[in-house]
């Protein structure tokens, strides 16, 4: 996943902000349909805007389980179905 270098909010994430404000939780590819990106696109700005305070996972919906094997190794690797995207509306404690 490509990490977004960019801190300032731009009109792609306001937008992500608005459809989470009239319509939430959202899983990513409901926001990339809402936004009209690719849900690859939208989840590096979840992300952020995530780390900036302003959303966060509300709830994660089944996990799944994975076996992989890596040469010799075998590795189990769990993973949420989706992730339900909701605006983070708690008040912020200020710092004096």
């Amino acid at each position: 996943m490509k990490v977004r270098k960019k801190k300032i909010l731009d009109g792609i994430d306001k937008e992500i902000l608005r459809c989470l404000y009239h319509r939430r939780p959202l899983v990513t590819n409901q926001i990339a349909k809402c936004v009209g990106r690719t849900p690859p696109a939208i989840k590096p700005r979840l992300i952020n805007l995530q780390k900036m305070g302003l959303i966060k996972p509300s709830k994660v919906s089944g996990i799944r389980q994975f076996k992989r094997i890596f040469g010799t190794k075998q590795v189990k690797i769990k993973s949420p179905r989706s992730i339900y995207w909701d605006l983070d509306l708690k008040p912020q404690k200020r710092r004096k």
